[in-house]
């Protein structure tokens, strides 16, 4: 794992990443997104109490691990099944591009800060394919995308139980949202 210094604290690649990878489509999307990742970075970091806890400085330093990573995820997801789209209508029509533009941006920005610049290159440039697609997408390109981000990550022997796993409910959440939208639409 690479490490960043910032004013003498050691960042880890994986936060920058999934905060710039979070930054960026949160200028895309509506506040839905920047709603679910705070959501999620608050249970995870608290989610130490939960699991972990011996000091209150412990909280500073640690998060909830993998427990918290789940429990963050399963809360953030509760909000965008069930709370968001009442507040954001635009939710129905941008999870799937969401989900994808989401994965592509952190896979790029993550390869990009460990000098994987091939890989950078390839996720980026699916990025923007996405992107540029993103009006007619559906579960069929959705399908076929997370496919081959399984294949690049295979082939970069950075695949893991964790990461399919999150992965799959990103995409979960988007085709769920494509049926509600043609059921009621």
């Amino acid at each position: 794992m690479t490490y960043f210094q910032l004013f003498g604290i050691s960042i880890p690649a994986l936060w920058i990443a999934f905060l710039a990878a979070a930054f960026l489509l949160s200028l895309k999307l509506d506040g839905w997104f920047s709603n679910a990742i705070v959501i999620y970075v608050i249970i995870w970091k608290l989610s130490y109490i939960l699991f972990y806890w011996e000091s209150i400085l412990g909280l500073l330093y640690f998060n909830g691990g993998i427990k918290g990573h789940w429990l963050g995820l399963f809360v953030a997801t509760i909000y965008i099944i069930l709370l968001a789209p009442k507040k954001y209508p635009s939710i129905k029509r941008q999870a799937f591009s969401a989900a994808l533009l989401y994965i592509y941006a952190f896979e790029a920005i993550f390869n990009l800060l460990q000098s994987n610049f091939l890989f950078a290159l390839i996720q980026a440039g699916i990025g923007a394919l996405i992107l540029s697609l993103s009006n007619k997408l559906n579960k069929q390109w959705i399908l076929l995308f997370f496919m081959i981000e399984l294949l690049t990550l295979s082939l970069q022997h950075t695949l893991t139980l964790t990461k399919i796993l999150t992965f799959s409910v990103l995409i979960f959440i988007s085709i769920l949202f494509t049926i509600k939208e043609r059921t009621n639409g």
